[in-house]
């Protein structure tokens, strides 16, 4: 059986759709076992994909066999919550050498494959040639174990309350991107096996 064709590239206003469909299943099926049934519910208002970052050019798309498998980037805008609501183009961009990692969507199917990691060192990457130094963003609960592997820390643990009144415990986490890397990647985790 071959190896499906792998491709990546940067997200364009024509996959809004399906990159918000793979938004609520990652949602759902990764994000969800962690959580409340109140918090189940409330979870998409901070994990909605912010029009901006297709806007940016600043967000990537993962394609494995023709499919959108795995989405996310980065943002020189404030704000570490993502919105439905676009945010205002002129206003609130950074001017510090921090940038914001948001967005990050894996298919369940394709979790724990290195699909995830690939879509932080692609983001990364952009951010650096870009001339951003460092980068932070806010976890949930599974996603703190990707960017631990990734090399971020934990700053600060943070409580957000939703509209509908559910709390969450997300990690403020940060990575200097001038460092260089801590270690070698365990080989199983570094291998993409599909």
């Amino acid at each position: 059986m071959p190896t499906p064709r792998l491709s990546v590239r940067l997200a364009r206003k024509d996959d809004l759709v399906t990159i918000e469909a793979l938004a609520k299943l990652a949602t759902r099926d990764l994000l969800g076992p962690f959580l409340d049934p109140s918090q189940q519910i409330a979870s998409m208002e901070f994990t909605a994909l912010d029009p901006w970052l297709i806007e940016d050019q600043t967000y990537f798309v993962i394609k494995i066999g023709g499919l959108i498998r795995a989405s996310g980037g980065w943002s020189f805008r404030d704000g570490l919550v993502h919105t439905k609501e676009p945010v205002a183009p002129t206003a609130q961009v950074r001017s510090t050498g921090t940038a914001c990692l948001r967005a990050m969507y894996t298919d369940p199917a394709m979790a724990r494959k290195g699909i995830g990691r690939m879509v932080v060192a692609i983001a990364e990457t952009s951010a650096r040639l870009a001339g951003y130094t460092s980068m932070e963003l806010l976890a949930t609960p599974v996603g703190k174990l990707l960017y631990q592997g990734c090399g971020y820390t934990v700053l600060q643990d943070i409580g957000l309350t939703a509209c509908n009144g559910a709390t969450f415990n997300l990690a403020y986490m940060a990575k200097d991107l001038q460092a260089p890397p801590t270690g070698q990647a365990n080989d199983r985790d570094s291998r993409m096996s599909l």
